[in-house]
């Protein structure tokens, strides 16, 4: 028997969290009878002390998380030191679901919802950022960090993607860049810097093949660094993004690691971590190895071509 907890935030996405909540628990109990669920709202006034309570005192085997990257941040971030007793279900709930998609769980609802019953268990990677925060999926900084925080919550809502683009292009324009330094376990790199972006997994963006040679449970962190962002280098680019292939292209510089320390020769550099803001300038980052064990859809008929 499970004893599922579904958390969700209402101010995610398109603000029907409590509503598939209800949904999912409905869906559950028709198809797991034996199963035991239970509801509970997570939002930023939630006390993460609250919410380990609740799931402890309920003695829940699973913990759904619905909502975007960023809901998916908070509550990994709050239940880190709890990880090892939870299998997670995600149900996509925001706008982008870099997470979801990298592990290709359904962004449409009643499959989503099959994934939490009929699901194959996966361990999965996450990062920490100073030892005190997460990343689930992306870090960035410089010109998508920037244009990120310039993207309103009904701009996400509306547009999608569509809306990074556009204040993209305005940013574009300045050609802004900062001086970092950036340190891993086998080199050095120091200038000046346009874009750099972490990946924890092959999706960006809400693109998947942002870079193919990621994968949720390598054990590495992946850095893109673009130290200038022209308009000629950007159509040039393109086609290399579009395949994923990053770490072919000259241009672009690119390598892996599992621990980071990134400094800026700029005050108030911030980086953005799955969509939200968080610490600025320096950052230690180090990679939890399969620190996480989510559900994803079971692939049925290569297990039994097997």
């Amino acid at each position: 028997m499970e004893r599922v907890l579904i958390l969700y935030n209402d101010s995610s996405g398109k603000n029907e969290g409590e509503g598939m909540a209800l949904r999912l628990k409905e869906f559950i109990v028709t198809r797991q009878r034996e199963w035991v669920v239970a509801c509970q709202p997570s939002n930023a006034t939630s006390s993460p002390e609250h919410l380990r309570k609740k799931a402890e005192q309920f003695q829940a085997s699973r913990l759904v998380f619905i909502g975007g990257d960023g809901t998916i941040h908070h509550l990994i971030k709050t239940f880190r030191n709890q990880l090892e007793k939870y299998v997670i279900g995600i149900i996509p709930g925001g706008t982008v679901n870099n997470f979801a998609r990298s592990l290709e769980i359904p962004l449409t609802e009643e499959e989503a919802f099959a994934v939490i019953t009929t699901g194959q268990k996966k361990a999965v990677d996450y990062a920490l950022i100073n030892q005190e925060d997460v990343i689930i999926s992306t870090l960035t900084i410089g010109i998508l960090a920037d244009t990120a925080a310039r993207v309103s919550q009904k701009e996400k809502q509306t547009f999608g993607p569509f809306a990074f683009m556009k204040r993209f292009l305005k940013l574009w324009i300045k050609k802004k860049r900062y001086h970092l330094t950036i340190q891993s376990d086998n080199q050095v790199w120091q200038g000046k810097v346009a874009l750099l972006t972490i990946t924890m997994t092959n999706s960006a963006g809400g693109y998947v093949h942002f870079d193919e040679s990621a994968s949720p449970d390598d054990g590495q962190m992946h850095v893109t660094i673009l130290e200038k962002l022209s308009i000629w280098q950007t159509f040039r680019l393109l086609p290399f993004i579009v395949l994923g292939d990053l770490d072919k292209i000259r241009d672009i510089i690119y390598f892996s690691s599992n621990k980071l320390t990134i400094s800026a020769t700029e005050r108030h550099v911030q980086t953005r971590t799955d969509g939200d803001p968080t610490a600025y300038l320096p950052v230690n980052l180090e990679v939890v190895s399969k620190g996480l064990t989510v559900l994803i859809p079971a692939k049925e008929e290569e297990d039994h071509e097997k």
